[in-house]
């Protein structure tokens, strides 16, 4: 099995969880990381949100602690994301008192227009004298390693490489690198190819993004020559894949996926959820992370309609009773 190694800190193996805005909070974290995550990231955390003291937002830097006692065979990389370089700057300190984390990840690749709108995310493409100098910065401050997470361009891809490279020189770590440019959005093919190109301009670890799965992880492995690979949209609802990905680097076929095994699968992500929020916010994300679970069965409409009404604990256990006892 090939480890991961940044910064010194070894990563039992490439295969990391992506951040997933709304979705991988400490639940998708820690059945992702019991499925065999090597490395796990937080949710998007807005510096202006924390230095506004957004109690959202510190809660969820204080549950990263929770990953640090119980994700042990895993590593956390914090990510945060903002497009003003002196509240980023000092919110460094704040993050570093309130979290327990092994890699400070920044966002440069959120495309999304609301934070594009904030000059954050993918915009910071668009502002790369600022990104190199905000990055030493960055560097200069934090504790922990400092990594990024970014696309390849932001309406084309012809100066990423050299990007890359003086991201590298200003003291970057890692760079996980999703395969489109922002404006391709998440639609259209992903350029593996450039990711090999930037592989092998750097000396750093380059994690690939960008529509990875069991299906097609051996062809991105021969294309990319990646050192890690990002599973974002394939891993909601299906945290087994960690599992699936590590058996097949091992040259094993993944065990077989059933209702019955992805039902038992979502009554843990809940149990864990409802342990970290309460009832209306657990429920409120289960409306969209449920559904994920059951979405590749047949015969799953009805099911999915009940799931997307629950407004407790309770209405969900009954309605994966309901759907086991009918198996």
């Amino acid at each position: 099995m090939s480890r991961l190694v940044i910064a010194g800190v070894e990563i039992e193996n490439p295969f990391c969880l992506a951040p997933l805005a709304g979705y991988t909070d400490y639940a998708m974290r820690k059945i992702s990381s019991d499925y065999g995550a090597g490395l796990l990231y937080t949710e998007m955390e807005s510096c202006e949100a924390l230095f506004y003291r957004s109690k959202a937002t510190i809660q969820d830097l204080l549950d990263t602690k929770l990953d640090k006692k119980n994700c042990q065979n895993s590593k956390l990389a914090l990510q945060i994301f903002g497009g003003k370089e002196d509240v980023i700057l000092h919110t460094i300190p704040m993050i570093e008192e309130l979290a327990s984390y092994d890699f400070l990840d920044f966002n440069c690749g959120c495309p999304v227009p609301k934070v594009i709108r904030q000059q954050a995310g993918s915009y910071w493409l668009k502002r790369q004298d600022e990104l190199i100098h905000l990055v030493k910065e960055m560097v200069k401050i934090s504790n922990k390693p400092v990594i990024l997470k970014m696309r390849i361009g932001y309406s084309d891809y012809k100066d990423i490489v050299p990007l890359c490279v003086k991201l590298q020189d200003a003291g970057v770590q890692a760079i996980a690198l999703h395969g489109r440019t922002r404006n391709e959005f998440f639609s259209g093919e992903v350029h593996y190819g450039i990711i090999r190109e930037v592989k092998d301009h750097l000396s750093i670890p380059v994690i690939a993004n960008g529509e990875i799965s069991q299906e097609n992880y051996l062809s991105v492995k021969e294309k990319t020559h990646a050192d890690g690979f990002m599973i974002g949209q394939h891993a909601m609802g299906y945290p087994k894949i960690f599992e699936d990905l590590n058996r097949i680097e091992e040259g094993k076929e993944p065990r077989e996926t059933t209702l019955f095994s992805q039902l038992e699968d979502l009554r843990k992500h809940i149990d864990l959820l409802y342990q970290i929020k309460d009832e209306r916010k657990a429920s409120s994300n289960l409306r969209s992370i449920a559904v994920h679970y059951i979405k590749a069965f047949k015969d799953s409409k009805k099911y999915r309609a009940l799931l997307v009404k629950a407004t407790s604990k309770e209405e969900y256990e009954r309605i994966i009773s309901d759907m086991q006892n009918h198996l």
